[in-house]
């Protein structure tokens, strides 16, 4: 009898007025070498950092809020070449990180299941069932923010600021 082990995570609300349905929102600073931080990811006090959200169709999200400095508003919905690791666990799919709009390449890191192909935005499947490691690059949507850091906090200039991200999934007041 085999045995496998396997953990998924799954987050959502299941009673929310979406009809149990999930959504994404997440953020991260700019790190692309040719972003809007030019690959910077270490600040200065008084240094403004850009950062991106992305979310799933079905999300909606308030302005960002900081614990200091100010936010402002930058692109919305540009284009982001991202990369993950995927794995298929004896299966035919996998889940990427972000929501997708199209996927730009795949390298089998292994074993191939042949051509990849998404399900939908966050879903990738392959034309095979098994066991292995795709690379996958794709193309995803963003949001770009930035936060303009104050110069010094309590006095100061080695510190931390919160940036907090309110979403809602469609149907959700």
């Amino acid at each position: 009898m085999p045995v496998t082990a396997n953990i998924t995570v799954s987050f959502g609300d299941s009673a929310s007025a979406s009809g149990g349905a999930s959504g994404h929102l997440s953020a991260e600073v700019d790190s692309r070498p040719d972003g809007l931080n030019a690959g910077k990811t270490s600040f200065a006090p008084g240094d403004r950092a850009h950062f991106l959200v992305y979310k799933s169709s079905n999300v909606t999200y308030d302005t960002p809020v900081a614990s200091a400095g100010s936010i402002g508003a930058g692109g919305k919905g540009i284009s982001v070449t991202k990369e993950d690791d995927i794995q298929f666990a004896d299966t035919d799919t996998a889940s990427l990180s972000i929501p997708a709009q199209s996927i730009v390449s795949v390298t089998w890191l292994g074993r191939s299941l042949g051509s990849l192909a998404l399900a939908d935005a966050n879903t990738v499947k392959a034309s095979a069932k098994g066991v292995a490691v795709a690379r996958v690059k794709y193309t995803a949507r963003a949001d770009a923010w930035s936060i303009q850091s104050p110069a010094s906090l309590g006095g100061l200039t080695d510190f931390s600021i919160l940036v907090f991200i309110l979403g809602r999934l469609a149907g959700e007041s």
